[in-house]
């Protein structure tokens, strides 16, 4: 059943960029600030730069995650004449694992001695992934949610698209399980594949 007033597609729109807003905000609270008196010299400010570094990465790496998901799921919606009750209830699913990004990414900086910290990040994206391609396999299932003009061509390419975060959050996950270094370069991933495969939407052929 369609949904029309008081809660309109552009109403959920407006939530939607409300909650990532947010969300990029509260990930400043994971940078590291010093305690009042500790930088008392030249080794102690380099210690805490060196710390602050690895949390500014995160914040930009995590912060660069949330763009990626937010342009997709507008992708989704500007390809969308109106959308259901069953799609609105799963997309407030993915609104709340995008809240809790900033506390997963958060267990990351807890332990450098505890290897498993960062699974629960690579879930937390890994679920928003999946919801994100749910929704729009959802959509595609049920042309009445959709626009009109929508071709088959650029709805089966956003569709890759959408297959890219939940692909890059399984490589995480293994590559946590299996101790590999270097995690923190999954963070521009996402972007460097979708910056090479999917620059461009496809033409429709003419005729």
């Amino acid at each position: 059943m369609a949904i029309t007033e008081p809660v309109s597609k552009v109403n959920l729109e407006r939530i939607t960029n409300g909650i990532f807003a947010f969300t990029m905000t509260l990930l400043a609270r994971n940078i590291l600030m010093p305690d009042t008196g500790s930088i008392t010299d030249v080794l102690t400010f380099v210690r805490y730069f060196v710390t602050m570094f690895s949390s500014v990465i995160d914040f930009v790496g995590v912060f660069i995650i949330l763009a990626m998901f937010w342009m997709l799921f507008f992708q989704m919606f500007h390809r969308m004449k109106i959308y259901d009750y069953h799609f609105l209830h799963v997309h407030m699913l993915a609104l709340m694992a995008i809240v809790v990004l900033p506390f997963t990414s958060a267990f990351t900086a807890l332990s450098v001695t505890f290897p498993y910290a960062d699974l629960f990040f690579q879930a937390n994206y890994l679920v928003l992934g999946m919801i994100l391609l749910y929704l729009w396999h959802y959509a595609r299932s049920n042309p009445a949610l959709l626009d009109p003009a929508l071709t088959d061509r650029d709805a089966t390419f956003l569709s890759r698209k959408c297959l890219v975060p939940p692909a890059v959050a399984l490589v995480g996950i293994i590559m946590v399980v299996s101790g590999m270094p270097y995690l923190d370069l999954l963070y521009f991933l996402p972007f460097i594949i979708l910056a090479i495969f999917f620059k461009d939407t496809p033409v429709e052929p003419a005729g």
